[in-house]
């Protein structure tokens, strides 16, 4: 056989090849298609995995506090207004029905890939001296099925008790302002004129770490008194510089 009859049978097996690989793709990408716009899914964002946590502790004179909870959806286009439905899982829930407000009816505008349900906490005495735990779940509406297992509900952990703030991670703790206590956010607060670092770069939280660390030796330097933290020890941070 020549060296062109040879590539000709390549290039002949190649196409077949490519040929075959493509009717199956397009087989498998039909069925798929089909199972996806044959109806229409909604679910929250978020998992029940990944919690909300909220404390009116850092909100000083706050009542009310809004959460947006993001939801998406997968299916068919929404091409007009749609019907959704959110409830109160009363089995899971801890919360007292004062403790929050949303509407359990929400409409989903047509064209929009995610919407947003506004949750209301409400600071009540109920959450003095006690976390309490809201847990919503997606319910089946006329326009919606409910969404993947793991995305139906999401759960609200809500208290005005001092808790440990969520940007306040393990990052933070090794690297910018060590172990978390009460004492040492009241001074962090007082020092930096801030109360969270949430979404700040590494630069904002090493200038306001260092920041807190100069105010603590500064006030040791002048006073000869090391300013103390729980457990009668001295407030340190462990951030370089």
């Amino acid at each position: 056989m020549t060296l062109i009859n040879k590539l000709k049978c390549s290039i002949m097996r190649y196409i077949f090849i490519l040929t075959i690989l493509f009717s199956v793709f397009y087989s498998c990408s039909e069925d798929k298609l089909d199972t996806y716009d044959a109806e229409r899914y909604v679910y929250f964002s978020n998992t029940s995995a990944d919690s909300i946590v909220e404390s009116f502790f850092f909100y000083p004179g706050v009542n009310n506090k809004e959460v947006k909870i993001e939801l998406g959806y997968a299916g068919k286009e929404i091409a007009s207004n749609c019907n959704y439905r959110i409830e109160v899982d009363q089995d899971l829930t801890t919360a007292a029905a004062g403790d929050y407000d949303f509407s359990n009816d929400q409409v989903w505008e047509a064209g929009k890939n995610k919407d947003t349900l506004v949750l209301t906490l409400n600071k009540t005495p109920n959450l003095d001296n006690k976390r309490v735990r809201l847990v919503l779940k997606i319910v089946a509406s006329n326009d919606f099925h409910v969404g993947p297992l793991a995305n139906t509900r999401l759960v609200v952990n809500f208290t005005s008790m001092a808790i440990t703030p969520t940007w306040w991670d393990e990052r933070v703790v090794s690297s910018y302002l060590g172990k978390y206590t009460e004492t040492k956010y009241a001074e962090f607060i007082k020092a930096t004129g801030i109360s969270s670092m949430e979404d700040m770069s590494a630069g904002d939280k090493r200038y306001y770490s260092l920041k807190f660390k100069y105010y603590l030796i500064n006030i040791k330097n002048e006073t000869g008194v090391p300013v103390m933290d729980e457990g009668n020890v001295e407030m340190t941070v462990p951030v370089l510089g």
